[in-house]
């Protein structure tokens, strides 16, 4: 039973859409989180997240959009931005907060405005060299059918 719902909660979470986000010449898989509930879940319960993989977190406006990582198992590089794809704030590795700790989790970002922010595997940004000022690009089928496109030009190369 332990090895089907880790199996169940390692798909990607369909019900929120999905798309592609990209940085110089990297593309990722996005799932997208764009209801309140699939943003309060985001990447819980997850045992990894594939290095070609990132959650995308889709908002109407611009905000102070903080994270936290109750539940979360894994750490993740974080990166907000604005609405024409800048990148305005970043986190790298953040750890994961354990279920044990209950509601106790320190929150993350959020210290500036974005219009949205983007979950990536840790070690994602030192990888890529991903910093504060770059720009990503996102085209995205949200759950209702509606297409999210902004920022750079997603690029033609293979997905790393």
């Amino acid at each position: 039973m332990r090895k089907w719902l880790a199996i169940l909660l390692s798909l990607p979470l369909l019900a929120g859409g999905g798309g592609t986000v990209g940085f110089k010449q990297t593309t990722f898989l996005a799932e997208v989180a764009g209801t309140d509930p699939e943003k309060a879940k985001g990447l819980m319960y997850r045992q990894s997240l594939a290095k070609d993989r990132c959650m995308f977190f889709v908002y109407g406006e611009d905000g102070f959009h903080s994270i936290w990582m109750k539940n979360c198992l894994i750490a993740l590089d974080v990166a907000w931005i604005d609405a024409d794809g800048h990148v305005v704030e970043t986190s790298e590795h953040v750890p994961p907060c354990s279920p044990m700790r209950g509601d106790d989790c320190p929150t993350y970002g959020g210290k500036v405005p974005a219009r949205h922010f983007v979950e990536f595997p840790a070690g994602t940004f030192k990888r890529l060299g991903l910093k504060k000022g770059d720009r990503l690009g996102w085209e995205l089928t949200l759950d209702d059918g509606r297409s999210l496109r902004g920022g750079m030009a997603l690029p033609k190369a293979r997905k790393k």
